[in-house]
């Protein structure tokens, strides 16, 4: 099973459609977190809103975890041992205030079982080789030094902006 979640603060109906559309080819089930996107998928289960211990259950049982480039996702992933896809929403296509999303993918990618994507052509890309993906490392709920500092400095980024 293959699970998908956008959130909770911003629909995203992009990656809704492209899931929807790998869905109605291939057999794998897909389940999908969708928020309140206008979008209605056809070819894969859907809820708008899930509760936590759902939430937690889907990213646990599913192959692999596709989703908006959120730390939290992220961080859930790799607490329950699921490799995961992350698309991030884009600025210039009104899905998000800013692109600090993409600006996260550069360093995203470098953490180990964590997928990008940012076209439709990549996430395929990734979903064609499933079984490839791997999580070899669980991450703690100590925050890790590097990813505290890059927050840090983002913060007081935008701060001076």
């Amino acid at each position: 099973m293959i699970f998908v979640a956008v959130g909770t603060q911003f629909s995203f109906n992009r990656l809704i459609e492209y899931m929807d559309d790998w869905a109605a080819e291939h057999d794998e089930s897909v389940i999908a977190q969708i928020s309140d996107g206008s979008y209605t998928p056809k070819n894969m289960e859907w809820e708008r809103f899930l509760n936590g211990e759902q939430y937690n259950k889907n990213i646990k049982e599913a192959s692999v975890f596709v989703s908006h480039a959120g730390m939290g996702n992220i961080i859930s992933a790799r607490e329950q041992q699921t490799p995961i896809i992350v698309m991030n929403r884009q600025f210039k296509l009104g899905e998000h205030r800013n692109d600090h999303q993409a600006d996260g993918l550069k360093w995203m990618g470098k953490l180990d079982g964590v997928y990008t994507a940012s076209t439709q052509e990549e996430l395929n890309q990734h979903l064609s080789h499933i079984e490839k993906l791997q999580l070899k490392n669980t991450i703690s709920t100590v925050g890790n030094q590097n990813l505290t500092d890059y927050i840090a400095d983002f913060i007081n980024d935008d701060l001076t902006k």
